[in-house]
């Protein structure tokens, strides 16, 4: 498990920098740096309502890799959602629970605590939640177009 991680990481990493190259060299300066207590969450408004987002690097609209937070009120549920590309999560406060399936199964939650990593691989339903604590977790993906696609269209909290 930890050796499929760390190629995982690995992977991730090179594709980022072959990223970055490809996007004439745009990266993250000494000068961009996000310090703690000085966040802007914003409301999520693609998720059911509560939980608020962070840029860190690039947007999902525009060609290149993407970096964003999420932040995640305790008791809350995703519903079984994809994504048309692959996605690299990293747990950095409290335990965020996931699992791949069409259907929301709480029994099939695993738990990723602190410190967690994980891929889901493009067009993969997937859902999560969280349970008595506030999770933060950073996600990575690559644009554009990319976005979520609800498995079932009920559970799309945007306008329709």
């Amino acid at each position: 498990m930890r050796r499929s991680a760390s190629l995982a990481a690995s992977a991730m990493f090179v594709i980022v920098a072959i990223a970055t190259a490809a996007n004439g060299g745009d990266t993250v300066s000494m000068n961009d740096v996000i310090e703690l207590g000085q966040e802007r969450w914003t409301p999520n408004t693609s998720v059911p309502h509560g939980m608020d987002l962070m840029m860190i690097y690039g947007h999902p609209s525009k060609p290149g890799a993407f970096i964003f937070r999420a932040k995640v009120p305790p008791g809350y549920k995703l519903p079984p959602h994809v994504h048309p590309d692959a996605r690299v999560v990293t747990v950095l406060q409290g335990t965020y629970y996931s699992a791949i399936g069409e259907e929301f199964d709480e029994s099939k939650l695993q738990a990723f605590p602190p410190g967690s990593f994980y891929s889901t691989p493009a067009n993969t339903p997937h859902f999560a939640a969280t349970r008595g604590e506030t999770v933060i977790i950073q996600e990575m993906g690559f644009g554009p177009g990319s976005g979520i696609t609800y498995v079932h269209p009920a559970d799309d909290p945007r306008p329709k």
